[in-house]
């Protein structure tokens, strides 16, 4: 989680602003995916995915299965190559393809 953020802020995608906690609960309440309905992908991922994920880590509860990497690919510019190269890393772990 820590090197996608890394990666998140060096390609310059990290959100600027912290979206309101109104925003915030709305896209929790979403049921469009990526709750692309409230908040940008970038915000989505940020506010959203990593601190869920920082939660499951702590927990030390397995990840959930999950292919993020192919909405990534359709809402970030092809050339946040690192970005989705740390998704698609995630997705691997999370479906138990680490090797």
């Amino acid at each position: 989680m820590e090197q996608l953020e890394i990666t998140m802020k060096e390609e310059g995608i990290w959100p600027s602003k912290t979206p309101s906690e109104q925003d915030l609960n709305r896209a929790m309440e979403s049921t469009v995916p990526f709750s692309v309905d409230c908040l940008t992908f970038e915000s989505w991922l940020a506010f959203i995915f990593i601190p869920k994920l920082r939660v499951l880590l702590s927990l030390e509860s397995p990840l959930p299965p999950m292919q993020i990497t192919p909405a990534a690919e359709v809402y970030l510019s092809s050339a946040k190559q690192r970005t989705l190269n740390q998704l698609q890393k995630i997705d691997n772990i999370a479906n138990g393809d680490i090797g």
